[in-house]
């Protein structure tokens, strides 16, 4: 993580990475959100002012003047705060992190550092965390990780050789769940995602008696994990079993000197294999930092103990899903259950697999019908709603469900667009509208008749400040719920469903391509919203551009999702780059896993073809889709008139 300087003059934090490939350096930098906070503190360590984004970090009205310092950050070093400030501070920074408990009572990993003053310490916190740590399957070691997230959210910033249990206490416990309860096999190519890791806790609980598991279940709040300061946090596991090959020359394996330096075998390594267990760990604020992690108190999280390595695969247990899924149970339990479970094992199962129209949920009254006029929006400011929940936050803002004040009854999701964070480029100028970002623009001309359709979001209005301009949308379904949930929750998605969901996406990019002449460039399945009646939206047109304007030659939208020609640099036209997108969203669908999890696979990893879950069109969809060479992919068309397409 970097400090970056923006064109306008702004700074804030990015994440980079660079990737020689075939003679040329590939750079990937993306803005990250960095929350800094600055508290200035007297002799006794108590607060005597503080400023900055004080109250993302704790909360509202946690931070007082006169306060203790430990109030907000418990687990300073004790030697540090008998001494005084001054030397105080130099064992705090040099330690650095340490978590900070909320106006919730949840502890979040932050960074302290020195501040501006001789008494005065900077707080900064990540909303989002996520990185690779890789675990010894025999003996639950951590193997290796990126020294930068360990650091930032554990506190460890070496954390190799040490048991799993360190760092995440009840994982050994969960794993044997997984094993035991629901007969995982951990062999090559599984994949376990995070909702299979939170029902494994919520039995690990019931088994225990620590809480009671429906509530856990229901509201789920993620694995309890272990900062090196003491303090518990939440976290997110997926597990992958892969297996890792290591090279060791000859010459220190052999003992013996029997083997004549003339030997005829020209090979001088040999290849060791073992299966490891690649855990992606994440850990989000909003989601993990809301409240007491399912009713259980920092105080009852266990004590680290190793366990005997009996976590050792066996690689003749069978498994349904084939070899090489991101989950044969990403996001869908992947092993079906073959043997009797527990009743409440049962359940729970049921539960996540119960139909998403079928799951209790709260009502969304009925929305007024707004009339779009070709007047200017009227005056409206953000105080005409209250804010009911935050539903997500992007590179240039947040989206929140709302409900307006004149009309308690109709709620609405608003677009937080952040002015200071529109690129240059994306402004518009418009004789009705003003000079706005070129997403209201096309949003906008999506409204007018005759370009409307039931698959695009439709915006109601906008209006502006200024820090921001609001998007009103009428929410679609249950707000929050998008295709990337659905997937997760829903396990037992079968071919038709799944053409159903695709269908409805490629009709809106046919409309955008051929009607509208338009391309969104964000094409991913967080950017599909769904209701309980399997109907969709394609949301997000916060990258889209007109087809006119091309070719474009700036990268936008997702790296996951992002075209091989446009990761090498090239300029694109857009139309064959939304395909692509289209070709990963399919795949996601069908396998619950991206089919590439780097820019290197991206560019050259042949296909993944692990199983086949349905009929070989759909597969065929898939690779025509995902062609490498733009000429011959196919258009948006040829994607509708494909027999999978067509098909019953």
């Amino acid at each position: 993580v970097v400090p970056i300087q923006k064109r306008n003059g702004s700074r804030g934090s990015a994440s980079v990475w660079v990737m020689e490939k075939r003679g040329g350096l590939i750079w990937v930098m993306e803005e990250i959100t960095e929350n800094i906070a600055s508290l200035q503190c007297d002799d006794s360590w108590n607060v005597v002012s503080a400023k900055g984004e004080v109250e993302k970090i704790w909360g509202p009205s946690v931070v007082q003047k006169g306060q203790s310092i430990t109030d907000l950050l418990p687990c300073l070093p004790s030697e540090s705060l008998e001494t005084s400030l001054e030397k105080g501070l130099v064992k705090i920074v040099d330690l650095k992190h340490f978590a900070a408990r909320t106006a919730a009572g949840v502890c979040i990993p932050v960074a302290v550092g020195k501040g501006e003053g001789d008494r005065a310490l900077q707080v900064s916190s990540f909303p989002h965390v996520a990185g690779m740590m890789v675990l010894s399957s025999s003996s639950l070691n951590v193997i290796s990780s990126n020294s930068v997230f360990s650091s930032v959210l554990f506190g460890q910033e070496r954390p190799e050789g040490l048991h799993i249990t360190e760092l995440v206490p009840d994982f050994d416990e969960i794993l044997d769940v997984l094993t035991e309860e629901d007969n995982v096999p951990l062999v090559d190519g599984i994949v376990v995602p995070e909702h299979s890791f939170r029902r494994a806790r919520t039995l690990s609980i019931l088994r225990d008696g620590k809480a009671n598991a429906a509530s856990v279940f229901t509201e789920p709040s993620g694995l309890l994990a272990k900062h090196r300061d003491g303090s518990t946090i939440v976290v997110d596991i997926q597990l992958r079993v892969v297996k890792s090959g290591t090279f060791f020359s000859k010459d220190k394996t052999e003992k013996s000197s029997d083997r004549s330096s003339d030997s005829d075998d020209s090979d001088d390594t040999i290849a060791v294999t073992e299966l490891v267990y690649a855990l992606w760990i994440t850990y989000s604020r909003q989601l993990h930092a809301a409240g007491p992690a399912a009713g259980i108190s920092p105080s009852s999280v266990p004590s680290s103990k190793p366990t005997s390595p009996t976590h050792d695969p066996d690689s003749d247990r069978p498994s349904d899903a084939g070899a090489d899924a991101r989950t044969t149970e990403n996001r869908k339990a992947s092993v079906e259950i073959k043997t009797p479970t527990s009743t409440l094992s049962q359940q729970l199962s049921e539960a996540a697999s119960e139909p998403l129209a079928a799951r209790a949920a709260q009502p969304v009254p009925p929305v007024l019908a707004a009339n779009v006029k070709n007047d200017p929006p009227a005056k409206r400011t953000i105080n005409d709603y209250v804010i009911l929940e935050e539903m997500g936050q992007g590179a240039y803002g947040q989206v929140k469900l709302a409900r307006s004040k004149k009309h308690p009854t109709k709620k609405m999701v608003l677009k937080f667009v952040t002015k200071k964070r529109i690129l240059v480029d994306t402004w518009t100028r418009d004789r009705r509208l003003g000079t706005v970002p070129l997403e209201i623009h096309v949003l906008d001309f999506l409204r007018r008749d005759g370009l409307k359709h039931p698959n695009i979001v439709e915006m109601e209005g906008f209006f502006e400040d200024d820090i921001n301009y609001y998007i009103e949308m009428t929410p679609h379904g249950l707000p929050g719920m998008d295709l990337f949930d659905y997937i997760e929750l829903k396990a037992n998605m079968d071919e038709s469903e799944c053409r159903n969901i695709f269908k409805q996406v490629a009709g809106a990019i046919n409309h955008l391509h051929t009607k509208a002449l338009v391309v969104h460039r964000d094409i991913k399945d967080e950017n599909v919203v769904l209701d309980g009646e399997g109907r969709i939206k394609l949301i997000d047109f916060g990258s889209a551009a007109y087809i006119k304007n091309g070719p474009f030659d700036v990268f936008v939208g997702t790296i996951d999702y992002a075209a091989p020609e446009v990761l090498q640099g090239r300029s694109y036209r857009g139309k064959e780059q939304d395909i692509w997108a289209l070709g990963i969203l399919l795949y996601t669908i069908v396998y619950k896993e991206n089919p590439f999890y780097n820019v290197d696979e991206i560019l050259d990893q042949p296909l993944r073809i692990p199983f086949l879950p349905f009929s070989e069109d759909c597969i065929d969809l898939i690779r025509t889709m995902l062609d490498r060479d733009v000429d011959n992919r196919l258009t948006i068309t040829e994607v509708l008139e494909h027999p999978w397409m067509v098909g019953a």
